[in-house]
Order: structure tokens, then C-alpha cells, then sequence
């Protein structure tokens, strides 16, 4: 009588694997299940989070702004305003394109090492659509208030400092400014996403750095 063929090593430590930790394995799918629950609280809970920090920053930048220019009516300084709020707008709108066009995998190798700030980097990658929500709608849009405001104060400014300007004149200057400064925005913006796009990984790492001096990397 022939005796059975054996089982091969690698079938029976598998059926082993699954009658040995079927309570493992439970507890595996529960977990995960708990984290996608997660996550997805999380995602319906952003648009209420981004209702709230866009009116408190517009709120507060909106108020800071209208009483430095009221207050001053100083020409110059309605000119360097614009000027910073334009910049600061084309830096986050950078900021948040970069987060949603880099691989995360260059950051995950350098976590692996402990390389300072490749952990925040992770983060930032994994989480791109808050990034790019905060950084290219709640930032970009408080700066394009703002910058509106600014010019108001420049035309305001302008006008009133003006001898004899009759109303074509004043209408005239009026729309060069805003357009001046709306194509301003509109280019520097599509410049910096550019750039943003060729170094996305460059610039998540170096925010990523520049964050990880204010927390504790986990």
C-alpha cells in the first residue's frame, strides 16, 4: 500500500497561520474598519472646520488690514500691503499644489532613517486635500479680499491726493489699478504652480522642516 504524498512545508504552515490566529486576524479587520471609520468622520467633519478658520482669519486679517489703511491713508503703505498680501498668497497657493503633486514614498524612506522633519512630510503628503483646501482656498481667497481692499485704499488714495482729476480720470485709473493688480495675482500665481509642480517634493520637505521645528515629531 503506497503512503500519501506529503503536504508540502509551505501549504501546511499556511492552513498553521490561518487555524492559529483566526482571533488575530478579528481583530486586524476590526481595527481597520475602526480607522476607515475614522478617516471618514474626519472628511465629513472638514467642511464645517474650514466654514470656521476661513470666517475667523478673514475676520481678523479683514479687520487688521481695513484699520492699519484707515488709520494711515498713506499711499506707500496700501502699495507694501498689497504687495506682502500678494506674496503670501502665491507662497500657500505653491504650497498647496506642491502637497497634492508629490510621492510620498521619497518621504516614507527618509522616516525610515529619522531624517528630522520626513515624518511631517509624510503627513502633509497623506492629507493633501486639507493642505490644498487651506492653503489654495482659505488662504488664497482671504488674500484676494484683501489685496481688493488694498487697492481700494490705493485708489482712495490716489484720488483724494489728486488736483482737478474729473471723473473720467478717476474712472480710468480706477479699473488700471484693479487690473494691474488682478493680472498680478492671476500670473504670479500660475508662475508659483509651475514651479510648484517641478519641485513639489523640494518644497512639502522644506515645510515639513520648517514645521518640525515648532512640534515634536512622533
Amino acid at each position: 500500500m503506497k503512503n500519501a504524498d506529503p503536504v508540502p512545508l509551505q501549504e501546511q504552515s499556511d492552513s498553521n497561520e490561518i487555524t492559529k490566529h483566526p482571533a488575530e486576524q478579528e481583530k486586524k479587520r476590526e481595527k481597520d474598519n475602526k480607522q476607515d471609520r475614522k478617516k471618514k468622520k474626519q472628511r465629513n467633519l472638514w467642511p464645517l472646520k474650514a466654514f470656521i478658520i476661513t470666517l475667523i482669519l478673514s475676520a481678523a486679517v479683514n479687520a487688521g488690514s481695513e484699520l492699519v489703511l484707515a488709520e494711515s491713508k498713506q499711499l506707500w503703505l496700501a502699495i507694501l500691503l498689497t504687495c506682502i498680501i500678494l506674496a503670501f498668497g502665491v507662497v500657500f497657493d505653491m504650497i498647496g499644489t506642491a502637497a497634492t503633486a508629490c510621492d510620498v514614498e521619497p518621504f516614507l524612506a527618509m522616516a525610515s532613517r529619522k531624517v528630522k522633519g520626513a515624518k511631517t512630510a509624510v503627513k502633509l503628503s497623506k492629507n493633501s486635500h486639507v493642505v490644498s483646501s487651506v492653503c489654495c482656498d482659505i488662504v488664497g481667497d482671504i488674500c484676494g479680499i484683501v489685496s481688493g481692499v488694498c487697492a481700494a485704499t490705493i485708489v482712495r488714495s490716489i484720488v483724494e491726493n489728486a488736483v482737478d482729476m474729473t471723473k473720467t480720470v478717476s474712472f480710468i485709473v480706477t479699473v488700471v489699478i484693479y487690473a494691474v493688480i488682478s493680472t498680478l495675482t492671476i500670473t504670479l500665481k500660475a508662475i508659483g504652480k509651475n514651479c510648484a509642480v517641478n519641485s513639489c517634493n523640494k518644497i512639502v520637505f522644506g515645510v515639513a522642516k520648517f514645521l518640525s521645528i515648532f512640534h515634536k515629531e512622533g
